[in-house]
C-alpha cells in the first residue's frame, strides 16, 4: 500500500512539473525567468526591397536591445516554404512565433499548431486571414486605408481625364490586395479608366520598368502611375525618362508611390514623385513591446494598425526628409 501511495505521489509531482513548464498561448512566457526569450520570425524575403531591408533591420536592432534570441527565416518569395519554416520553428519550441506572411491565406494550420503547442502567434506587417481565437496579437499596416489616401488625393487633382497604370505587388499579399482594391474601387466610383493593371512578382523594379516601357511602345496613353511600392515607381519613372515622357510635379504623368523610404521622399521633394504614402517598416520595437507585456501578464490589444502619413510634393519640406530614420 505504501508503495502504491509513493507511486501516486511521484506521478502527481511529474504531472505538476510538466504543467508548470507548459507555455500559455494567451500570455506567453517561460517557466525559467532567467532563460532568454526565443522568438521565431518568419520573414518574407531577405532583400525584396529597401522597405523590407529596413523592416528586417528593425527586428534585428530591437530584439538585440531587448535581449531576445531571434530565429529569423526568409521565405524568399515562396509561400509553401514560409509555412514549412513556421512549422519547424514550432517544432523547435520557440517562445513566440511572429509571422510576416507572403500570402494572406493558408495560415490556419500553422496557427492551430502554435496554439496547441502553447506558442503565441503574432502577425506583423501584413494581416493574415485568421479567426481571432487563433492569434494573440496583430501589429500591421492597413493597406486598403493607404490606398484610399492615394485615391482621395488623386480625386482632388481634378484631371480632365484619368488613365491609370496600376503596378501591383505580389499577388495575394495583403499589401497588394488592399492597395489594389482601393484604386479599383476608386476608379469605379469616379469613372476613371485603368488602362493597365498587373502585379509585379517580388515588387520588382525591373519588371515595373519593363511593363511601362512596353506600354509606351504599344502606344497606350496614360497620365497616372499608381505603383504599389517605391521601387516600382522608380522603375516606371526610368522608363518614362527613356521615352521622353514628362512626369511628376510639372509633368504629364502623376506618380503615386507607397512605402516612403527616405530616398523616395527625396524624389517627392524634387518633384519626381507627386505623392508617397507611408508604410512604416519599423515593426521591431512594436513587437518587442507586445512580447514584454505578455511576459508581464499585461493586457495586449488584439488588433493594432500603425499610424502612417502621406507626403505630397507640394507640401513636403527638407526638414521632413532629413528627419526620416530609414
Amino acid at each position: 500500500m505504501k508503495k502504491l501511495v509513493s507511486l501516486v505521489l511521484v506521478f502527481a509531482l511529474a504531472f505538476s512539473l510538466a504543467a508548470c513548464g507548459k507555455k500559455d498561448s494567451a500570455t506567453g512566457g517561460k517557466s525559467d525567468k532567467d532563460a532568454k526569450i526565443v522568438v521565431g520570425v518568419v520573414q518574407t524575403n531577405a532583400n525584396e526591397s529597401d522597405w523590407r531591408t529596413a523592416n528586417t533591420n528593425s527586428f534585428n536592432e530591437a530584439f538585440k536591445e531587448a535581449g531576445f534570441e531571434m530565429k529569423m527565416v526568409f521565405g524568399e518569395g515562396d509561400h509553401a516554404k514560409q509555412i514549412s519554416q513556421a512549422q519547424q520553428l514550432i517544432q523547435e519550441e520557440v517562445d513566440y512565433l511572429v509571422v510576416l506572411g507572403l500570402q494572406s491565406a493558408g495560415w490556419e494550420d500553422v496557427a492551430k499548431a502554435a496554439k496547441e503547442a502553447g506558442i503565441p502567434f503574432i502577425m506583423a506587417d501584413r494581416k493574415l486571414d485568421l479567426p481571432e481565437d487563433l492569434y494573440t496579437a496583430m501589429v500591421c499596416s492597413d493597406f486598403e486605408a493607404e490606398g484610399r489616401k492615394a485615391v482621395d488625393w488623386l480625386k482632388k487633382q481634378n484631371l480632365d481625364e484619368y488613365k491609370i497604370v496600376v503596378l501591383g505587388g505580389d499577388t495575394g499579399s495583403s499589401a497588394q490586395l488592399g492597395r489594389s482594391k482601393a484604386i479599383e474601387d476608386g476608379a469605379k466610383e469616379n469613372g476613371w479608366e485603368i488602362v493597365f493593371n498587373q502585379n509585379m512578382k517580388g515588387w520588382d523594379e525591373t519588371l515595373a520598368k519593363q511593363a511601362v516601357a512596353d506600354l509606351i511602345a504599344s502606344g497606350t496613353d496614360f497620365n497616372v502611375i499608381y505603383a504599389e511600392n517605391d521601387n516600382m515607381a522608380r522603375g516606371a519613372c526610368d522608363a518614362m525618362s527613356a521615352a521622353g515622357i514628362t512626369y511628376g510635379k510639372n509633368g504629364k504623368v502623376k506618380v503615386i508611390a507607397f512605402d516612403a523610404n527616405k530616398w523616395a521622399l527625396e524624389k517627392v521633394l524634387a518633384g519626381e514623385f507627386n505623392l508617397d504614402v507611408e508604410c512604416n517598416p519599423l515593426h521591431g520595437p512594436r513587437i518587442v513591446d507586445v512580447i514584454k507585456k505578455l511576459e508581464a501578464g499585461e493586457h495586449v490589444e488584439k488588433n493594432v494598425y500603425v499610424d502612417e502619413e502621406v507626403f505630397d510634393c507640394d507640401t513636403i519640406t527638407r526638414e521632413i526628409v532629413d528627419a526620416r530614420p530609414y
